[in-house]
Protein backbone atom coordinates (compact mmCIF):
# COMPACT_ATOMS: atom_id res chain seq x y z
CA UNK A 1 0.00 0.00 0.00
CA UNK A 2 2.81 2.75 1.36
CA UNK A 3 4.45 1.82 -2.20
CA UNK A 4 1.68 2.50 -4.44
CA UNK A 5 0.99 5.76 -2.77
CA UNK A 6 4.96 6.61 -3.18
CA UNK A 7 4.58 5.56 -6.86
CA UNK A 8 1.43 7.50 -7.33
CA UNK A 9 2.68 10.54 -5.88
CA UNK A 10 6.08 10.55 -7.56
CA UNK A 11 4.36 10.12 -10.58
CA UNK A 12 1.94 13.24 -10.05
CA UNK A 13 4.67 14.75 -9.44
CA UNK A 14 6.10 14.24 -13.32
CA UNK A 15 2.63 15.05 -13.56
CA UNK A 16 2.54 18.21 -12.72
CA UNK A 17 6.09 19.29 -14.01
CA UNK A 18 5.78 17.24 -17.73
CA UNK A 19 2.44 16.93 -18.16
CA UNK A 20 2.78 12.89 -18.31
CA UNK A 21 0.00 10.61 -17.41
CA UNK A 22 1.06 9.38 -14.25
CA UNK A 23 -0.67 5.81 -15.34
CA UNK A 24 2.74 5.44 -17.67
CA UNK A 25 5.19 6.42 -14.95
CA UNK A 26 7.94 3.98 -14.24
CA UNK A 27 7.87 1.95 -11.22
CA UNK A 28 10.17 2.59 -8.16
CA UNK A 29 11.46 0.88 -5.12
CA UNK A 30 12.85 2.80 -2.21
CA UNK A 31 14.92 0.03 -1.36
CA UNK A 32 16.36 -3.46 -1.96
CA UNK A 33 13.94 -4.92 0.81
CA UNK A 34 10.77 -3.67 -1.20
CA UNK A 35 12.49 -5.35 -4.55
CA UNK A 36 10.25 -7.95 -5.21
CA UNK A 37 10.37 -7.88 -9.55
CA UNK A 38 6.98 -9.63 -10.74
CA UNK A 39 9.00 -9.48 -14.25
CA UNK A 40 12.63 -11.12 -15.95
CA UNK A 41 14.29 -7.63 -16.68
CA UNK A 42 15.15 -7.54 -20.82
CA UNK A 43 18.11 -5.42 -19.23
CA UNK A 44 19.63 -4.21 -15.58
CA UNK A 45 20.85 -0.41 -16.23
CA UNK A 46 23.47 -0.29 -13.12
CA UNK A 47 23.69 3.52 -12.38
CA UNK A 48 20.56 6.01 -12.41
CA UNK A 49 23.07 8.86 -13.78
CA UNK A 50 22.35 11.30 -16.78
CA UNK A 51 23.57 8.26 -19.54
CA UNK A 52 22.21 5.72 -17.44
CA UNK A 53 18.97 7.01 -17.55
CA UNK A 54 18.46 8.02 -21.41
CA UNK A 55 19.35 4.95 -21.96
CA UNK A 56 17.35 3.31 -19.81
CA UNK A 57 14.08 5.55 -21.32
CA UNK A 58 15.38 4.92 -25.27
CA UNK A 59 15.02 1.64 -24.52
CA UNK A 60 11.84 1.53 -22.54
CA UNK A 61 10.25 3.03 -25.83
CA UNK A 62 10.05 -0.58 -26.91
CA UNK A 63 7.00 -1.52 -24.83
CA UNK A 64 8.10 -5.26 -25.20
CA UNK A 65 11.29 -4.70 -23.05
CA UNK A 66 11.55 -4.58 -19.46
CA UNK A 67 13.84 -2.41 -18.01
CA UNK A 68 15.46 -2.28 -14.39
CA UNK A 69 17.61 1.06 -13.04
CA UNK A 70 19.63 0.79 -10.04
CA UNK A 71 20.91 4.08 -8.42
CA UNK A 72 22.79 4.73 -5.14
CA UNK A 73 20.75 7.33 -4.04
CA UNK A 74 17.58 8.97 -3.62
CA UNK A 75 15.07 10.32 -5.59
CA UNK A 76 15.99 13.68 -7.03
CA UNK A 77 11.74 14.18 -6.04
CA UNK A 78 13.12 13.88 -2.81
CA UNK A 79 15.53 16.30 -2.47
CA UNK A 80 14.48 20.40 -2.59
CA UNK A 81 17.47 21.71 -3.89
CA UNK A 82 17.61 19.96 -7.69
CA UNK A 83 14.85 21.64 -8.85
CA UNK A 84 15.76 25.08 -8.17
CA UNK A 85 18.16 26.77 -10.60
CA UNK A 86 20.01 28.80 -8.20
CA UNK A 87 20.86 26.25 -5.50
CA UNK A 88 23.60 24.07 -4.99
CA UNK A 89 22.53 20.09 -3.81
CA UNK A 90 24.45 19.92 -0.45
CA UNK A 91 27.11 16.60 0.41
CA UNK A 92 24.10 14.34 1.44
CA UNK A 93 23.42 13.27 -1.85
CA UNK A 94 27.65 13.17 -3.05
CA UNK A 95 29.71 10.37 -3.04
CA UNK A 96 31.95 13.18 -1.68
CA UNK A 97 34.94 11.50 -2.67
CA UNK A 98 38.72 13.07 -2.30
CA UNK A 99 41.61 12.24 -4.49
CA UNK A 100 45.14 11.23 -3.58
CA UNK A 101 47.76 13.67 -2.26
CA UNK A 102 48.64 14.75 -5.89
CA UNK A 103 52.38 14.64 -6.75
CA UNK A 104 52.23 17.59 -9.16
CA UNK A 105 50.64 19.60 -6.55
CA UNK A 106 52.89 20.07 -3.52
CA UNK A 107 51.59 16.83 -2.74
CA UNK A 108 47.71 18.28 -1.63
CA UNK A 109 44.59 16.20 -2.35
CA UNK A 110 41.37 17.77 -3.74
CA UNK A 111 37.48 17.13 -3.07
CA UNK A 112 36.52 15.23 -5.79
CA UNK A 113 32.40 15.68 -5.86
CA UNK A 114 29.91 13.35 -7.68
CA UNK A 115 26.28 12.85 -7.48
CA UNK A 116 24.52 10.56 -5.48
CA UNK A 117 20.92 10.98 -6.60
CA UNK A 118 18.62 9.63 -9.08
CA UNK A 119 19.69 12.10 -12.65
CA UNK A 120 23.32 12.08 -11.45
CA UNK A 121 25.37 14.94 -12.14
CA UNK A 122 22.58 15.95 -14.14
CA UNK A 123 20.36 16.92 -11.00
CA UNK A 124 23.51 18.36 -8.98
CA UNK A 125 25.50 20.26 -11.49
CA UNK A 126 25.30 24.08 -12.51
CA UNK A 127 23.19 23.11 -15.64
CA UNK A 128 25.52 24.38 -18.56
CA UNK A 129 24.74 23.11 -21.87
CA UNK A 130 28.10 22.54 -24.12
CA UNK A 131 28.24 20.23 -26.51
CA UNK A 132 32.11 20.26 -27.33
CA UNK A 133 33.63 21.19 -30.54
CA UNK A 134 33.04 19.65 -34.20
CA UNK A 135 36.81 18.93 -34.10
CA UNK A 136 36.35 16.76 -30.70
CA UNK A 137 33.24 14.74 -32.25
CA UNK A 138 35.28 14.04 -34.96
CA UNK A 139 38.32 13.44 -33.42
CA UNK A 140 36.68 10.78 -30.73
CA UNK A 141 35.40 9.15 -33.70
CA UNK A 142 38.93 8.70 -35.24
CA UNK A 143 39.80 7.49 -31.97
CA UNK A 144 37.39 5.12 -30.97
CA UNK A 145 36.47 3.63 -34.44
CA UNK A 146 32.57 4.70 -33.23
CA UNK A 147 31.57 6.32 -36.84
CA UNK A 148 28.46 7.50 -35.50
CA UNK A 149 30.23 10.07 -32.83
CA UNK A 150 31.05 12.00 -36.22
CA UNK A 151 30.01 15.18 -35.98
CA UNK A 152 27.28 15.46 -38.54
CA UNK A 153 26.11 12.35 -37.65
CA UNK A 154 25.78 13.25 -33.40
CA UNK A 155 24.48 16.26 -34.01
CA UNK A 156 20.95 15.11 -35.17
CA UNK A 157 21.01 12.96 -32.36
CA UNK A 158 21.52 16.40 -29.52
CA UNK A 159 19.20 17.91 -31.40
CA UNK A 160 16.35 15.02 -31.56
CA UNK A 161 17.01 15.37 -27.24
CA UNK A 162 16.74 19.00 -27.23
CA UNK A 163 13.85 21.04 -25.96
CA UNK A 164 14.92 24.21 -26.86
CA UNK A 165 12.47 26.68 -25.00
CA UNK A 166 12.77 30.40 -24.12
CA UNK A 167 13.96 31.99 -21.21
CA UNK A 168 12.57 31.86 -17.72
CA UNK A 169 10.80 35.69 -18.75
CA UNK A 170 9.31 33.88 -21.85
CA UNK A 171 11.65 36.38 -23.98
CA UNK A 172 12.64 35.47 -27.69
CA UNK A 173 16.01 34.14 -27.30
CA UNK A 174 16.35 35.78 -31.25
CA UNK A 175 19.92 37.08 -31.36
CA UNK A 176 21.41 34.48 -28.24
CA UNK A 177 21.46 31.26 -30.40
CA UNK A 178 21.18 29.97 -33.43
CA UNK A 179 18.03 28.13 -34.33
CA UNK A 180 19.13 25.63 -37.39
CA UNK A 181 21.54 23.78 -34.75
CA UNK A 182 18.81 23.42 -31.81
CA UNK A 183 16.12 21.30 -31.90
CA UNK A 184 12.25 21.98 -30.36
CA UNK A 185 10.64 19.12 -29.55
CA UNK A 186 12.94 16.80 -27.61
CA UNK A 187 12.97 15.66 -23.44
CA UNK A 188 15.11 18.05 -22.22
CA UNK A 189 14.91 21.36 -21.99
CA UNK A 190 17.24 23.94 -22.80
CA UNK A 191 17.59 27.87 -22.70
CA UNK A 192 20.32 30.63 -22.92
CA UNK A 193 20.58 33.44 -19.80
CA UNK A 194 17.62 35.42 -19.41
CA UNK A 195 17.60 39.13 -20.25
CA UNK A 196 16.14 40.13 -17.42
CA UNK A 197 19.75 39.76 -15.36
CA UNK A 198 20.76 43.13 -15.56
CA UNK A 199 24.64 43.47 -13.89
CA UNK A 200 26.27 45.94 -16.05
CA UNK A 201 28.94 43.06 -16.40
CA UNK A 202 27.25 41.60 -18.55
CA UNK A 203 26.82 44.66 -21.15
CA UNK A 204 30.30 45.45 -20.85
CA UNK A 205 31.65 41.49 -21.73
CA UNK A 206 29.66 42.26 -25.27
CA UNK A 207 31.26 45.66 -25.54
CA UNK A 208 34.76 44.08 -25.22
CA UNK A 209 33.81 41.98 -29.09
CA UNK A 210 33.97 45.66 -30.62
CA UNK A 211 36.75 47.06 -28.89
CA UNK A 212 40.01 48.45 -30.80
CA UNK A 213 42.61 45.19 -31.28
CA UNK A 214 39.89 43.00 -29.08
CA UNK A 215 38.04 41.12 -31.65
CA UNK A 216 40.67 38.46 -32.45
CA UNK A 217 41.09 36.85 -29.03
CA UNK A 218 37.55 37.66 -28.04
CA UNK A 219 35.08 37.80 -31.04
CA UNK A 220 30.85 37.89 -30.70
CA UNK A 221 29.55 33.72 -31.06
CA UNK A 222 26.04 33.62 -31.34
CA UNK A 223 25.90 30.41 -30.36
CA UNK A 224 28.18 28.06 -28.18
CA UNK A 225 26.83 24.85 -29.64
CA UNK A 226 27.30 24.99 -33.43
CA UNK A 227 29.97 23.45 -33.44
CA UNK A 228 32.74 26.27 -33.41
CA UNK A 229 33.19 27.19 -30.16
CA UNK A 230 35.28 30.36 -30.14
CA UNK A 231 34.58 34.05 -28.71
CA UNK A 232 31.81 34.78 -26.51
CA UNK A 233 27.90 33.81 -26.31
CA UNK A 234 25.38 33.47 -24.71
CA UNK A 235 25.86 30.57 -21.74
CA UNK A 236 22.82 28.03 -21.93
CA UNK A 237 21.35 25.79 -19.53
CA UNK A 238 19.39 23.12 -19.12
CA UNK A 239 16.67 24.74 -17.39
CA UNK A 240 12.69 24.95 -18.34
CA UNK A 241 10.99 28.30 -19.49
CA UNK A 242 9.09 27.92 -15.95
CA UNK A 243 12.27 28.23 -13.97
CA UNK A 244 13.33 24.69 -13.12
CA UNK A 245 16.38 22.40 -13.48
CA UNK A 246 15.79 20.10 -16.87
CA UNK A 247 17.58 16.63 -15.66
CA UNK A 248 17.58 13.05 -16.93
CA UNK A 249 15.31 12.32 -13.68
CA UNK A 250 12.70 14.89 -15.09
CA UNK A 251 13.17 15.16 -18.51
CA UNK A 252 14.00 10.96 -19.49
CA UNK A 253 12.75 8.85 -16.23
CA UNK A 254 10.22 11.22 -16.14
CA UNK A 255 8.33 10.62 -19.20
CA UNK A 256 8.71 6.64 -19.54
CA UNK A 257 6.29 4.22 -19.24
CA UNK A 258 5.52 1.66 -16.37
CA UNK A 259 7.80 -1.02 -18.20
CA UNK A 260 11.20 0.88 -16.46
CA UNK A 261 11.67 0.10 -13.18
CA UNK A 262 13.60 2.35 -10.44
CA UNK A 263 15.37 0.69 -7.38
CA UNK A 264 16.55 3.34 -5.60
CA UNK A 265 18.99 3.45 -2.36
CA UNK A 266 20.87 0.42 -3.92
CA UNK A 267 24.37 -0.30 -4.28
CA UNK A 268 25.78 -2.15 -7.09
CA UNK A 269 28.68 -4.19 -5.74
CA UNK A 270 29.57 -6.30 -9.07
CA UNK A 271 28.95 -7.50 -11.80
CA UNK A 272 29.13 -11.33 -12.16
CA UNK A 273 29.31 -13.93 -15.51
CA UNK A 274 26.03 -15.83 -15.81
CA UNK A 275 26.18 -19.32 -16.19
CA UNK A 276 29.07 -21.40 -16.77
CA UNK A 277 30.25 -18.64 -19.62
CA UNK A 278 32.83 -16.60 -17.94
CA UNK A 279 32.95 -13.84 -19.68
CA UNK A 280 29.13 -13.71 -20.00
CA UNK A 281 28.59 -10.66 -17.55
CA UNK A 282 24.66 -10.58 -17.14
CA UNK A 283 24.12 -10.68 -13.63
CA UNK A 284 24.23 -7.47 -10.83
CA UNK A 285 24.99 -8.33 -7.72
CA UNK A 286 23.40 -5.29 -5.18
CA UNK A 287 23.06 -4.24 -1.26
CA UNK A 288 21.97 -1.12 0.56
CA UNK A 289 25.32 -1.19 2.88
CA UNK A 290 27.69 -3.39 3.72
CA UNK A 291 25.56 -5.03 6.68
CA UNK A 292 22.65 -5.73 4.17
CA UNK A 293 22.84 -9.43 2.10
CA UNK A 294 23.76 -9.25 -1.43
CA UNK A 295 20.79 -9.91 -3.77
CA UNK A 296 21.45 -10.88 -7.80
CA UNK A 297 19.61 -10.25 -10.79
CA UNK A 298 19.69 -11.22 -14.07
CA UNK A 299 19.47 -9.52 -17.33
CA UNK A 300 18.04 -11.85 -20.16
CA UNK A 301 19.76 -9.45 -23.12
CA UNK A 302 22.24 -7.01 -21.50
CA UNK A 303 24.01 -5.44 -17.98
CA UNK A 304 24.88 -1.62 -19.26
CA UNK A 305 26.68 -0.36 -16.54
CA UNK A 306 26.72 3.87 -16.43
CA UNK A 307 28.16 4.40 -12.86
CA UNK A 308 29.93 7.75 -14.35
CA UNK A 309 33.85 8.27 -14.91
CA UNK A 310 34.86 6.96 -11.08
CA UNK A 311 31.88 4.35 -10.20
CA UNK A 312 31.74 2.64 -13.66
CA UNK A 313 35.41 1.59 -13.32
CA UNK A 314 34.97 0.93 -9.63
CA UNK A 315 32.41 -1.49 -10.48
CA UNK A 316 34.25 -3.57 -13.47
CA UNK A 317 37.57 -3.60 -10.88
CA UNK A 318 35.35 -5.30 -7.95
CA UNK A 319 33.83 -7.67 -10.76
CA UNK A 320 37.70 -8.96 -11.64
CA UNK A 321 37.72 -7.23 -14.83
CA UNK A 322 40.82 -4.64 -14.88
CA UNK A 323 44.78 -5.16 -14.87
CA UNK A 324 45.72 -9.04 -13.34
CA UNK A 325 48.46 -7.69 -11.12
CA UNK A 326 46.84 -4.78 -9.56
CA UNK A 327 43.67 -7.11 -9.00
CA UNK A 328 45.16 -10.39 -7.30
CA UNK A 329 47.90 -7.32 -5.52
CA UNK A 330 44.29 -6.27 -3.60
CA UNK A 331 42.75 -9.63 -3.57
CA UNK A 332 40.24 -10.18 -6.23
CA UNK A 333 40.27 -13.29 -8.63
CA UNK A 334 40.89 -11.92 -12.22
CA UNK A 335 37.77 -12.78 -14.87
CA UNK A 336 39.44 -10.48 -17.99
CA UNK A 337 42.52 -9.10 -17.88
CA UNK A 338 42.04 -5.28 -19.10
CA UNK A 339 44.91 -3.19 -18.15
CA UNK A 340 43.19 -0.27 -19.49
CA UNK A 341 40.63 -0.12 -17.04
CA UNK A 342 40.58 2.34 -14.91
CA UNK A 343 43.43 4.09 -17.28
CA UNK A 344 43.50 7.50 -18.92
CA UNK A 345 41.27 9.26 -16.50
CA UNK A 346 41.66 13.14 -17.34
CA UNK A 347 39.91 16.11 -16.10
CA UNK A 348 39.90 20.10 -17.19
CA UNK A 349 42.51 21.74 -14.77
CA UNK A 350 40.57 25.45 -13.21
CA UNK A 351 42.67 28.05 -11.71
CA UNK A 352 40.95 30.76 -10.09
CA UNK A 353 41.76 34.56 -10.96
CA UNK A 354 40.63 37.74 -8.93
CA UNK A 355 39.87 41.09 -10.03
CA UNK A 356 39.26 43.79 -8.18
CA UNK A 357 35.91 46.10 -10.16
CA UNK A 358 33.58 48.52 -9.04
CA UNK A 359 30.65 46.62 -10.26
CA UNK A 360 27.66 45.45 -8.31
CA UNK A 361 27.67 42.29 -6.86
CA UNK A 362 25.79 39.12 -7.83
CA UNK A 363 25.30 38.39 -4.27
CA UNK A 364 21.15 37.82 -3.15
CA UNK A 365 19.36 37.34 -0.20
CA UNK A 366 18.58 33.39 -0.93
CA UNK A 367 16.09 33.48 1.65
CA UNK A 368 14.11 35.91 -0.22
CA UNK A 369 14.98 34.19 -3.43
CA UNK A 370 13.58 31.13 -2.03
CA UNK A 371 10.34 32.29 -1.31
CA UNK A 372 9.97 33.86 -4.55
CA UNK A 373 10.24 30.96 -6.50
CA UNK A 374 8.39 29.06 -4.23
CA UNK A 375 5.37 31.43 -5.11
CA UNK A 376 6.06 32.80 -9.10
CA UNK A 377 8.98 30.53 -9.98
CA UNK A 378 10.94 33.37 -10.63
CA UNK A 379 13.85 36.04 -9.25
CA UNK A 380 17.50 35.25 -8.53
CA UNK A 381 16.96 31.26 -7.92
CA UNK A 382 15.07 30.91 -10.77
CA UNK A 383 18.12 30.82 -13.09
CA UNK A 384 21.71 29.10 -12.98
CA UNK A 385 24.06 32.39 -12.77
CA UNK A 386 24.04 36.39 -12.99
CA UNK A 387 26.81 36.48 -15.42
CA UNK A 388 25.52 35.45 -18.22
CA UNK A 389 28.23 34.71 -20.88
CA UNK A 390 31.07 31.83 -21.52
CA UNK A 391 34.12 32.95 -22.95
CA UNK A 392 35.90 30.18 -25.01
CA UNK A 393 40.22 31.18 -26.44
CA UNK A 394 43.15 29.94 -28.38
CA UNK A 395 46.21 29.77 -27.39
CA UNK A 396 47.82 32.54 -29.17
CA UNK A 397 49.70 31.77 -32.53
CA UNK A 398 53.08 32.28 -30.98
CA UNK A 399 53.24 30.36 -28.33
CA UNK A 400 54.91 26.82 -28.72
CA UNK A 401 52.84 23.55 -28.16
CA UNK A 402 55.91 21.05 -28.68
CA UNK A 403 54.67 18.03 -30.52
CA UNK A 404 51.41 18.22 -31.08
CA UNK A 405 48.10 20.49 -30.74
CA UNK A 406 45.88 19.17 -27.89
CA UNK A 407 42.75 20.26 -29.31
CA UNK A 408 40.57 18.59 -32.36
CA UNK A 409 41.72 21.27 -34.69
CA UNK A 410 41.85 24.84 -35.17
CA UNK A 411 38.07 25.69 -34.48
CA UNK A 412 38.69 24.21 -30.37
CA UNK A 413 39.41 26.31 -27.76
CA UNK A 414 42.43 25.59 -25.57
CA UNK A 415 41.21 27.77 -22.71
CA UNK A 416 37.76 28.86 -21.12
CA UNK A 417 37.06 31.74 -19.10
CA UNK A 418 34.43 30.74 -16.45
CA UNK A 419 32.66 33.50 -14.96
CA UNK A 420 31.87 32.62 -11.46
CA UNK A 421 30.37 35.98 -9.47
CA UNK A 422 30.94 39.33 -8.44
CA UNK A 423 31.20 39.15 -4.66
CA UNK A 424 31.37 42.04 -1.76
CA UNK A 425 34.90 42.09 0.22
CA UNK A 426 34.91 39.80 3.21
CA UNK A 427 37.90 39.45 5.46
CA UNK A 428 39.37 36.53 4.14
CA UNK A 429 39.60 37.25 0.17
CA UNK A 430 43.00 39.12 -0.33
CA UNK A 431 43.64 42.73 0.74
CA UNK A 432 43.80 45.70 -1.65
CA UNK A 433 43.45 49.10 -0.81
CA UNK A 434 40.29 49.27 -2.80
CA UNK A 435 37.37 48.37 -0.95
CA UNK A 436 35.34 46.82 -4.66
CA UNK A 437 34.14 44.25 -5.46
CA UNK A 438 35.58 40.93 -6.99
CA UNK A 439 35.27 39.72 -9.80
CA UNK A 440 35.93 35.55 -9.42
CA UNK A 441 37.08 34.14 -12.96
CA UNK A 442 37.77 30.27 -13.10
CA UNK A 443 40.86 30.18 -15.85
CA UNK A 444 40.46 26.51 -17.25
CA UNK A 445 42.82 24.39 -19.37
CA UNK A 446 40.26 22.95 -21.31
CA UNK A 447 42.96 20.20 -23.21
CA UNK A 448 45.16 19.09 -20.57
CA UNK A 449 47.42 16.02 -21.70
CA UNK A 450 48.13 14.94 -18.08
CA UNK A 451 46.62 11.44 -17.32
CA UNK A 452 45.34 9.74 -14.07
CA UNK A 453 43.92 6.70 -12.91
CA UNK A 454 40.92 5.14 -10.75
CA UNK A 455 42.39 2.15 -9.14
CA UNK A 456 41.36 -0.33 -5.87
CA UNK A 457 42.89 -0.48 -2.47
CA UNK A 458 40.56 -2.75 -1.44
CA UNK A 459 38.54 -6.18 -2.40
CA UNK A 460 35.36 -4.47 -0.20
CA UNK A 461 33.11 -3.24 -2.57
CA UNK A 462 31.64 -0.38 -0.41
CA UNK A 463 35.27 1.24 -0.05
CA UNK A 464 36.28 4.12 -2.00
CA UNK A 465 39.01 4.12 -4.76
CA UNK A 466 41.91 5.79 -5.29
CA UNK A 467 41.08 8.29 -7.41
CA UNK A 468 44.17 10.01 -9.08
CA UNK A 469 43.60 12.61 -11.51
CA UNK A 470 47.09 13.26 -11.66
CA UNK A 471 47.08 17.32 -12.54
CA UNK A 472 49.80 18.70 -14.17
CA UNK A 473 52.66 15.65 -14.94
CA UNK A 474 53.05 17.25 -18.52
CA UNK A 475 54.40 20.58 -19.16
CA UNK A 476 52.26 21.92 -22.06
CA UNK A 477 49.49 21.98 -18.84
CA UNK A 478 51.60 24.53 -17.26
CA UNK A 479 51.65 26.50 -20.96
CA UNK A 480 47.54 26.68 -21.10
CA UNK A 481 46.66 27.58 -17.65
CA UNK A 482 49.91 30.11 -17.89
CA UNK A 483 48.03 31.94 -20.85
CA UNK A 484 44.40 31.20 -19.26
CA UNK A 485 45.37 33.55 -16.54
CA UNK A 486 47.28 36.12 -19.08
CA UNK A 487 44.40 35.77 -21.35
CA UNK A 488 41.89 36.67 -18.58
CA UNK A 489 43.85 39.76 -17.79
CA UNK A 490 44.13 40.68 -21.18
CA UNK A 491 39.92 40.40 -21.36
CA UNK A 492 39.62 42.37 -18.17
CA UNK A 493 42.12 45.13 -19.78
CA UNK A 494 40.19 45.75 -22.34
CA UNK A 495 38.95 49.27 -23.34
CA UNK A 496 35.08 48.33 -22.31
CA UNK A 497 36.68 47.63 -18.75
CA UNK A 498 38.68 50.51 -18.38
CA UNK A 499 36.59 52.38 -15.60
CA UNK A 500 34.76 49.71 -14.08
CA UNK A 501 37.90 46.82 -13.35
CA UNK A 502 40.45 48.67 -11.51
CA UNK A 503 43.25 45.85 -10.82
CA UNK A 504 44.08 42.42 -10.52
CA UNK A 505 43.89 41.09 -7.26
CA UNK A 506 45.15 37.15 -8.07
CA UNK A 507 47.78 36.18 -9.35
CA UNK A 508 49.11 38.97 -7.60
CA UNK A 509 49.98 41.85 -9.91
CA UNK A 510 54.08 41.41 -9.41
CA UNK A 511 53.79 37.29 -10.42
CA UNK A 512 54.13 37.89 -14.42
CA UNK A 513 57.04 35.44 -15.32
CA UNK A 514 56.65 31.31 -16.24
CA UNK A 515 58.60 30.26 -13.01
CA UNK A 516 56.22 32.68 -10.24
CA UNK A 517 53.13 31.86 -12.60
CA UNK A 518 53.94 28.18 -12.46
CA UNK A 519 54.14 28.38 -8.64
CA UNK A 520 50.64 30.34 -8.28
CA UNK A 521 49.36 27.43 -10.59
CA UNK A 522 50.68 24.46 -8.32
CA UNK A 523 49.31 26.10 -5.09
CA UNK A 524 45.60 26.74 -7.11
CA UNK A 525 44.64 24.74 -9.69
CA UNK A 526 41.89 21.60 -9.24
CA UNK A 527 39.94 19.43 -11.31
CA UNK A 528 37.09 20.79 -12.83
CA UNK A 529 34.73 17.95 -12.31
CA UNK A 530 34.53 17.30 -15.76
CA UNK A 531 35.95 13.67 -15.73
CA UNK A 532 36.61 11.72 -18.98
CA UNK A 533 38.26 8.91 -20.13
CA UNK A 534 38.65 5.74 -17.09
CA UNK A 535 37.30 3.07 -19.26
CA UNK A 536 38.26 5.02 -22.72
CA UNK A 537 36.86 3.56 -26.05
CA UNK A 538 38.50 2.13 -28.68
CA UNK A 539 38.39 0.34 -32.07
CA UNK A 540 37.26 -3.16 -31.94
CA UNK A 541 41.07 -5.28 -32.00
CA UNK A 542 43.17 -2.82 -30.59
CA UNK A 543 45.37 -4.13 -27.15
CA UNK A 544 44.50 -0.38 -25.58
CA UNK A 545 41.24 0.54 -24.32
CA UNK A 546 38.37 -0.57 -21.89
CA UNK A 547 35.46 -0.38 -24.46
CA UNK A 548 34.46 -1.45 -27.94
CA UNK A 549 33.44 0.87 -30.59
CA UNK A 550 29.56 -0.34 -29.32
CA UNK A 551 30.20 0.03 -25.86
CA UNK A 552 30.67 -3.43 -24.81
CA UNK A 553 33.62 -4.17 -22.40
CA UNK A 554 36.22 -5.40 -24.32
CA UNK A 555 36.57 -9.30 -23.87
CA UNK A 556 33.07 -9.89 -22.44
CA UNK A 557 29.61 -10.54 -23.17
CA UNK A 558 26.44 -9.53 -22.52
CA UNK A 559 28.12 -6.42 -20.51
CA UNK A 560 28.12 -2.48 -21.71
CA UNK A 561 29.64 1.08 -20.31
CA UNK A 562 27.77 4.20 -20.97
CA UNK A 563 28.67 7.31 -19.63
CA UNK A 564 31.47 9.87 -19.16
CA UNK A 565 34.10 7.42 -19.00
CA UNK A 566 34.21 6.00 -22.23
CA UNK A 567 34.96 9.11 -23.85
CA UNK A 568 38.94 9.33 -24.45
CA UNK A 569 39.92 12.91 -24.04
CA UNK A 570 38.27 16.10 -22.68
CA UNK A 571 35.50 17.92 -24.53
CA UNK A 572 36.14 21.60 -25.43
CA UNK A 573 33.27 22.68 -22.83
CA UNK A 574 31.32 21.71 -19.86
CA UNK A 575 30.68 17.73 -20.36
CA UNK A 576 27.04 17.11 -19.46
CA UNK A 577 25.56 17.86 -23.13
CA UNK A 578 28.52 15.38 -24.38
CA UNK A 579 26.98 12.30 -22.26
CA UNK A 580 23.38 13.38 -23.39
CA UNK A 581 24.84 12.51 -26.82
CA UNK A 582 26.99 9.67 -26.35
CA UNK A 583 23.87 7.97 -24.83
CA UNK A 584 21.86 8.45 -27.34
CA UNK A 585 23.95 7.31 -29.09
CA UNK A 586 24.54 4.19 -27.77
CA UNK A 587 20.73 4.12 -27.22
CA UNK A 588 20.38 3.78 -30.84
CA UNK A 589 23.10 1.29 -30.82
CA UNK A 590 21.72 -1.72 -28.34
CA UNK A 591 18.48 -1.58 -29.64
CA UNK A 592 19.38 -2.07 -33.53
CA UNK A 593 21.37 -4.66 -32.13
CA UNK A 594 18.41 -6.52 -30.09
CA UNK A 595 15.48 -5.69 -32.81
Amino acid sequence: MFQQVADFLTCSFFFALLYADFTNCAKFFQHPDDFSPTVDYDFVVAGGGTAGLVVATRLGENPKWKILIIEAGPSNDDVFATHVPGLSPGPEIDWNYTTTRQAHLNGRDMEYSQAKILGGCSSHNGMIYTRGSKDDWDRWADLTGNEEFRWDKILPLMMKGERFTKDIENQPVEGRFDPTVHGLHGKLSVTVSPLNVTNPFNDLLLQVTEDPGMNDEFPFLLDLNGGKPLGIGWRPATMTHNGERSSSATAYLGTTNDNVHVLLNTFVTRVLPAGDNKTDFRVVEFAADPQSPRVQVKARKEVIVAGGVIGSPQILLKSGIGKREELEAVGIKTLVNNPAVGKNFSDHAMVPAEFDTSLPTTNYDIDAAIAEWNKTHMGPASHSGHLNHVVWVRLPKNISLGAADPTGGEDSPHIELSLVSINARTPEMIATESEGTVLRVSTVNLHPISRGSITLNSSDPFSYPLIDVNLLAQDLDYVILREALRSAQRLFSAPSFESSVKAVISPPANVTSDDELDAYIRSKVTAWIHGVGSLSMSPHGTSHGAVDPDFRVKGTQGLRVVDASIIPSTASGHTQAVVYGLAESASLTIARLWQ
